[in-house]
């Protein structure tokens, strides 16, 4: 028996095999550890949109969900280490080299989060499974970062 994790608004269905699906997963932090690949993204209205989305809400969040994602394309891995930092690895760069997008995460009620204005929060739903990352908090009271959703799979 297959599930299947579906969002509105979602680019896919992703099936989820039936151990997964019936055992509940709550990750530790050492399971975000490691180099993770950008393997999708999707819009989805936020948990606190009063009403209905609007197709110009919509449009605006594909749009935006574009341009994010390309921003994280341009990365060729995003690197979570032990000692409490993250790095977004440009195509090239030395492991030496210093970091262009970088910072620190905290691990808190079975998510890692990244210390930005944004709070991106990764979630990881089966062991061994893929990243998701999600956004809770806004620069400047936008909503625009709350309808992403941005897939990541382990590399290494």
């Amino acid at each position: 028996m297959l599930g299947a994790v579906v969002f509105p608004y979602a680019l896919a269905v992703v099936p989820v095999p039936g151990a997964h699906a019936q055992t509940e997963y709550l990750p530790a932090n050492q399971d975000f550890i490691g180099k993770w690949k950008l393997a999708g993204s999707a819009i989805r209205p936020p948990r606190d949109l009063a009403g209905t989305a609007t197709q110009e809400q919509e449009a605006a969040a594909t749009e935006f969900q574009q341009t994010v994602t390309a921003f994280y394309g341009a990365f060729d891995y995003l690197e979570i280490t032990a000692d409490g930092r993250y790095n977004f690895h440009q195509p090239g760069d030395p492991a030496s080299s210093p970091c262009v997008w970088c910072g620190t995460w905290s691990f808190t009620n079975d998510s890692l989060w990244l210390a930005l204005d944004t709070a991106p929060r990764l979630d990881i739903y089966a062991k061994g499974g893929d990243m998701q990352m999600t956004y809770t908090a806004e620069q400047e009271g936008s909503s625009r970062y709350k309808w992403l959703v941005f897939s990541w799979t382990k590399s290494e």
